[in-house]
C-alpha cells in the first residue's frame, strides 16, 4: 500500500492541477508517521491484500488526510464517479454539520476536484472527470472500499465473466460493511465463486454478498456501479 501510494504521489506532481489539488488536500495534515500499522498491516504482495482489515475506508485514508469531512466527502464522489450531491443533501447523508460539509466542497471545487453548476436554487457538485487526479483517487478509494479485492479475484478466475455490478451503499459513495455484487456471464460455477467471494470477505473483513445472473444488462442496474466490464462488452 505505501508504495502505491508514493507512485500515487510522484505521478500528482506532474501538472499544476495536480499540485494545487494535492496541497488543498493534504493542508493541515500531520506528517504521516512511518510506524504507523497502517504501513506495517496493509503490504501484501498481491494488491488486493493491500486493504485486508477491518478498518472502513475512513480510517485506512485517514493517516493521510485528517480531515474526516473531507474524507467522507472523497469516499461519497469517487467511489462512483456519476452520483452528484447538493449540501443539505450531502449533510444529512453523511452526518456532517453543514459549515463544514461547505467549507470542504469548496476546497474541493477550488482545487478542481469537483465541479458545480446551480440547479434551481441549489448547487449541484459532481466530479469533475476532466481533473488529473479523478481515475487516481477512484481509484485508491475502490481499493481500501474493498471492491478492487473482489473484482481483481473473481475477474481472474472466471473466463466467462461479462460484467460485475456493486449495489446498495457502496454505489451510492456511502462507507459500508457490506460489499454487495452481481456477477454476469454464462456457466458461471456458483460454487466456485463462493471460495473466491470467501478469500474475498477474509482480506477486506466484510460481509461479501454475491448475486449471479447470466444476462448483461442493457441500461444498466438501477442504482448500480459497474465496476468491470470484459473487453468489447457494450
Amino acid at each position: 500500500m505505501f508504495g502505491i501510494h508514493l507512485l500515487f504521489l510522484n505521478f500528482v506532481f506532474q501538472t499544476k492541477a495536480s499540485v494545487n489539488a494535492v496541497h488543498l488536500l493534504f493542508t493541515k495534515c500531520q506528517p504521516v508517521n512511518l510506524s504507523h500499522s497502517f504501513f506495517q498491516e496493509y503490504n501484501g504482495t498481491h494488491s488486493g491484500e493491500a486493504v485486508k482489515t477491518k478498518l472502513g475506508t475512513i480510517e485506512l485514508l485517514a493517516p493521510l488526510i485528517t480531515s474526516k469531512t473531507r474524507l467522507k466527502l472523497l469516499t461519497r464522489f469517487f467511489l462512483n464517479q456519476s452520483v452528484d450531491g447538493y449540501l443539505q443533501g450531502l449533510s444529512k447523508e453523511l452526518d456532517e454539520n453543514t459549515n463544514s460539509i461547505r467549507v470542504e466542497l469548496n476546497r474541493l471545487e477550488k482545487a478542481g476536484l469537483l465541479a458545480s453548476k446551480t440547479k434551481g436554487r441549489r448547487k449541484l457538485y459532481s466530479v469533475d472527470t476532466s481533473h488529473p487526479l479523478t481515475s487516481d483517487l477512484t481509484s485508491i478509494v475502490r481499493k481500501v472500499s474493498g471492491i478492487d479485492a473482489l473484482v481483481e479475484r473473481v475477474t481472474a478466475n472466471l473466463p466467462s465473466l461479462e460484467q460485475v455490478w456493486i449495489c446498495g451503499d457502496l454505489a451510492k459513495g456511502l462507507p459500508s460493511e457490506y460489499i454487495e455484487a452481481i456477477l454476469i456471464g454464462a456457466d458461471l460455477d456458483r460454487s466456485y465463486i463462493k471460495q473466491l467471494t470467501d478469500k474475498a470477505q477474509s482480506l477486506t473483513g466484510k460481509t461479501v454478498t454475491v448475486k449471479v445472473e447470466e444476462e448483461i444488462v442493457p441500461n444498466g442496474l438501477k442504482d448500480g456501479l459497474l465496476v468491470w466490464q470484459k473487453l468489447g462488452e457494450q
